[in-house]
C-alpha cells in the first residue's frame, strides 16, 4: 500500500493528493481535476499496466464517457510532466512512467503556495484588443476529431517530399476550416512521418476518432494520390479513393479529396464550408512549387545563406504570380525573423514591409497569410493596431489556426496584453499536443508571466522552454530576468549568458529592434543584459 499521508514525489513533481496540489520546485502546476485523478489512479497501480476501462471507471465513476476524454487527460499529463510520464502499452492500457516515493519527513505538510507579486503597470499601446480565443477545451463528444497523417512518397525521389508534404498541409488547412471538425495540428501529425504506424495507437496518442492517410505517386506529368479514411477505435476503413490527373491539376484534386473526406466522416455536414475552404493562395503550379522550396529557409532564417536562398525563391514565386499573397507574407515573415535574429540589418528587412502590406490587401481570407503578414508588420514597423485587426480576422476565419494563435500571442506580448497572450498560447498548446516548436510557445508564456510580475511561474516555464528549444534567445532572457527578479542572479546558467552576449553585442543593438512597447518590461530586459555584462 502506498503511503500518501505526507505527499508523493513523482519524478521531479511534488504531489499532495489530499490538497489536490502539484508542485514543481515549489511552483504550482495546473493539471486539471480529471488529469490529476488519472495520475493518482496510475500511481495507485505504479509498476503495473492499468486498462483504459479501469481508468475510466475510477475517474468517471457511474458515468458513460467517450474514450477520447481519457486520451485528452493523458495528453495533458504528458504535456505538463513530460512525454515519459505516461507510457502507452499497446492493446493493454497505460502505465506510470515516473518513479514514485513518499515525501520524507513531510508529516503531511506541503510547502506554501507562492503568492505572486503584483503585475507591473505596463505602457500598453492604444490598440483595438483581439477577442478572446475560444475556450481551451477538448472537442465535444459528438464532434469529429481527425488527424491528417503524412502521405507516403512513392515517387522514388526523396526530393519530392516537400511537394507531397505541401499537399498534406493544404488538406489539413482545408479540413480545419470546417468548424464542426476538430483537426490536430500539422506539426503533431507529422511526428509520425517516415514511421510505420498503428492507426489505433495514433488515435490514442493524439485523441482522434479518424485518421486520413494516403500515398503519392508520379509518372511523368501524371500523379496519383491514394487516400483512405480510417476509424481509429476499430481500425475499420470507412472510405478510400484514388485520384489521378496531371500534376498541374493538383489543386482541384485536393478540393475533391477534402470534399469527399468530409462527406465520409459526417454525411450531414454542410459542404458549403468546404466550398469556402477551397480558395487557394495560387493556381499557378510553378509559383506554388517555388514557395514550398523556399519555405524551410524562411522558417529557419538561421544564417545569411538561408535568408539569401529563401528570399531568392520567394521572389521568383512572386515574379511568376504577382498576386501570390501567401508567398509575400512568408517573405516578409522570414525577413522579420532574420532581422530579429540579427542575421540581417533593419534596412534589408525593411524592404519586405511592402510585401506584408500587399499580402494584407489581398489575403483572400487565408488565415495563415493574414497572420504572417500581421506579425511581420508588428515586428518591423510597430503598427500593432493594424496587426491585431488582421489577426482578429484570421482567428475569426479559423479559430484553430496554430500560426494565427502563435502570432496573436506574440503581438499581444508586444503591446503588453499578457493575459490575452497567455490565452492564445494555451489554446495553441491544446490544439498542438506534440508540437516540435513547443519551446517557441513556452518562451512566449514565460515573457507573459514576467509582464504579469509572476516571476516564479516564468522561471518554471522558461526552464521547460529551454529543454524544448535550447537555442531560443527569448527563453534565455526570460530565465535570466526571472532569476534576477527573484534574487538568484548568480544562478543564471553560463549557456544563457553566452547566448545573450552572442545575440546582443551591445545594449544599443538590443534597443534597435526590441518590439515591445511595455516600458517596464523593456527596462527589465535592458537591466538584465547590463547585469550579464553586455556593453552599452
Amino acid at each position: 500500500m502506498n503511503d500518501w499521508t505526507g505527499g508523493l514525489q513523482i519524478g521531479d513533481y511534488e504531489v499532495h493528493p489530499g490538497e489536490r496540489r502539484v508542485l514543481l520546485r515549489g511552483t504550482p502546476v495546473v493539471l486539471g481535476a480529471r488529469a490529476l485523478d488519472v495520475l493518482l489512479a496510475l500511481v495507485a497501480q505504479a509498476g503495473q499496466v492499468v486498462s483504459k476501462d479501469r481508468l475510466m471507471c475510477q475517474v468517471w465513476p457511474g458515468l458513460v464517457v467517450e474514450e477520447n476524454n481519457l486520451t485528452t487527460q493523458v495528453s495533458t499529463l504528458r504535456r505538463q510532466m513530460g512525454t515519459q510520464a505516461v507510457v502507452t502499452v499497446v492493446g493493454r492500457g497505460y502505465q506510470l512512467g515516473l518513479p514514485v516515493r513518499p515525501l520524507d519527513g513531510s508529516a503531511g505538510v506541503a510547502p506554501a503556495v507562492p503568492s505572486w507579486p503584483q503585475a507591473p503597470v505596463a505602457a500598453v499601446a492604444a490598440v483595438a484588443p483581439l477577442d478572446p480565443p475560444a475556450p481551451v477545451a477538448p472537442p465535444a463528444a459528438d464532434q469529429p476529431t481527425l488527424a491528417v497523417l503524412p502521405f507516403a512518397n512513392l515517387t522514388g525521389d526523396p526530393g519530392q517530399d516537400y511537394f507531397v508534404d505541401g499537399v498534406v498541409d493544404d488538406l489539413t488547412n482545408a479540413l480545419s476550416r470546417v468548424r464542426r471538425f476538430f483537426v490536430i495540428a500539422r506539426s503533431s501529425s507529422f511526428t509520425y512521418k517516415g514511421r510505420a504506424v498503428d492507426v489505433t495507437q495514433v488515435g490514442r496518442e493524439l485523441g482522434v476518432r479518424y485518421v486520413l492517410d494516403g500515398s503519392f505517386r508520379q509518372a511523368g506529368a501524371r500523379v496519383r494520390i491514394g487516400v483512405q479514411l480510417i476509424e481509429t477505435g476499430s481500425g475499420r476503413q470507412l472510405w478510400s479513393q484514388r485520384f489521378e490527373g496531371l500534376r498541374e491539376d493538383i489543386f482541384s484534386m485536393q478540393d475533391d479529396i477534402t470534399a469527399q473526406a468530409v462527406a465520409a466522416i459526417e454525411p450531414n455536414l454542410v459542404l458549403a464550408e468546404v466550398e469556402r475552404a477551397r480558395s487557394k493562395p495560387t493556381e499557378i503550379l510553378q509559383a506554388y512549387d517555388l514557395c514550398l522550396r523556399g519555405l524551410p529557409m524562411m522558417i529557419r532564417s538561421a544564417s545569411l545563406a538561408d535568408v539569401d536562398q529563401g528570399e531568392a525563391l520567394m521572389q521568383r514565386a512572386i515574379a511568376v504570380d504577382p498576386g501570390y499573397a501567401y508567398a509575400k507574407a512568408v517573405l516578409a515573415w522570414g525577413m522579420a525573423l532574420a532581422c530579429s535574429n540579427l542575421v540581417i540589418g533593419r534596412e534589408r528587412a525593411g524592404s519586405a514591409v511592402v510585401y506584408a502590406d500587399q499580402a494584407l490587401q489581398d489575403h483572400r481570407d487565408d488565415p495563415t497569410t493574414l497572420a504572417l503578414a500581421a506579425v511581420s508588420l508588428a515586428r518591423l514597423t510597430g503598427r500593432h493596431e493594424v496587426a491585431l485587426n488582421a489577426l482578429g480576422r484570421a482567428l475569426a476565419l479559423n479559430p484553430n489556426s496554430i500560426t494565427a494563435l502563435r502570432s496573436a500571442g506574440w503581438v499581444c506580448l508586444y503591446v503588453g496584453d499578457f493575459e490575452m497572450a497567455l490565452a492564445h498560447f494555451e489554446r495553441a498548446m491544446h490544439l498542438n499536443p506534440l508540437d516540435p516548436d513547443l519551446g517557441f510557445v513556452l518562451g512566449g508564456k514565460a515573457i507573459a508571466f514576467i509582464q504579469a510580475g509572476r516571476f516564479e511561474a516564468a522561471l518554471s516555464v522558461a526552464r521547460r522552454a529551454l529543454i524544448e528549444m535550447p537555442s531560443f534567445t527569448t527563453s534565455h532572457i526570460a530565465l535570466a530576468i526571472a532569476l534576477t527578479a527573484t534574487g538568484r542572479a548568480d544562478e543564471v546558467p553560463a549557456a544563457s549568458i553566452d547566448n545573450l552576449r552572442l545575440r546582443y553585442p551591445s545594449v544599443s543593438a538590443f534597443r534597435a529592434f526590441a518590439p515591445f512597447v511595455s516600458e517596464p518590461y523593456r527596462a527589465l530586459q535592458i537591466d538584465t543584459l547590463r547585469r550579464l555584462g553586455v556593453p552599452e
